[in-house]
């Protein structure tokens, strides 16, 4: 329609551009990223095949810091968008994107090298690692309907609750506390993952291991509410199944990080690290590791170092002065 056909039909004089709903996305810039949240506040989903490609791209527009657009994100932290096509810049008070993929174990170490080693980065990814590596068969098995059917109505009624906003148009919080015997049961978890932070002499390990006290909270909110979808609890308050619940993943989650960083670990040696690992045997004292590895040209600190770098993921410590790999 023409302006005077707007006007004459009593439209508005300029069309407004649709949105459209969206829950995933994929290989998308901050910006575009910011845009598509701004029209979709709930939340996104961004879907990499292929983590590598997410994180090699990061900066791949400007010279501006992805990694720190991300490392915000995970805190839900207020992000403000500044698009040369656009008149306004584009703010989001609080962000929730998810990001989901796969990565090839051999790419691992390239995941943990330079700043993402130290800036917590790596910290924030929950691991998923099968225990089985073999290569998967064919088979004529099918899911059934049936089961398709209850996950669309599950999904189905989670995206279809309404949502409150406020008179500048943003999300309404709608807060679950933790019922009494739940709280403590988190309590008692959070008191016992301190004592393994204090204890562990792996840098990397501590840092994810931090990063679970955050993750164990969105769990068993997460699971409160996919319970009560089921018909299983109510969702005024997040209860002790749930709790429960929340630190089994949170425990699983911690025995994939070592996974993780053992096999990080593993990729970052150089050829005379291996070497020395190698012929390391399964249990050996400081004095034998370091006669070991100066037969092969290793200096006593370069060996010592290499012990505390990896302790906790190549090397676990039995008693002062004795290791095992």
């Amino acid at each position: 329609m023409t302006k005077k056909e707007r006007l004459e039909a009593g439209k508005d004089e300029f069309p407004i551009p649709p949105k459209r709903s969206r829950f995933l996305v994929s290989d998308i810039t901050p910006e575009g990223l910011s845009l598509i949240h701004a029209q979709n506040p709930r939340g996104l989903c961004l879907w990499s095949d292929e983590l590598s490609a997410w994180f090699k791209n990061f900066n791949r527009y400007n010279n501006g810091s992805e990694e720190q657009f991300w490392l915000s994100v995970f805190n839900a932290k207020p992000t403000i968008s500044d698009r040369k096509s656009s008149q306004s810049s584009i703010f989001i008070k609080r962000p929730y994107i998810s990001v989901v993929g796969t990565i090839q174990q051999k790419i691992l170490g390239e995941l943990g090298r330079g700043e993402r080693a130290n800036n917590g980065f790596i910290d924030r990814i929950l691991f998923v690692m099968p225990q089985s590596v073999q290569k998967s068969r064919w088979s004529d098995r099918e899911t059934p309907e049936e089961l398709e059917q209850e996950w669309q109505r599950i999904i189905g009624r989670l995206i279809e609750q309404e949502c409150e906003f406020n008179e500048q148009g943003e999300l309404q919080s709608h807060r679950l506390p933790f019922r009494e015997a739940a709280k403590r049961e988190l309590y008692a978890w959070q008191h016992e993952n301190a004592r393994k932070c204090d204890l562990e002499s792996n840098e990397a390990l501590l840092g994810i291991y931090c990063k679970l006290e955050i993750y164990i909270i969105r769990f068993a909110l997460i699971i409160q509410l996919v319970r009560w979808t089921c018909g299983e609890c109510d969702k005024e308050a997040i209860d002790i199944e749930s709790v429960r619940r929340a630190i089994e993943l949170a425990e699983y989650f911690r025995t994939t990080a070592v996974r993780v960083q053992t096999s990080i670990g593993n990729e970052q040696l150089n050829e005379l690290h291996r070497t020395i690992y190698y012929h390391l045997p399964q249990r050996f004292t400081t004095a034998e590791g370091i006669a070991l590895a100066e037969s092969y040209g290793m200096k006593e600190h370069a060996f010592k170092m290499m012990l505390k770098r990896h302790l906790g993921t190549l090397f676990k410590k039995i008693n002062h002065g004795e290791y095992s790999k």
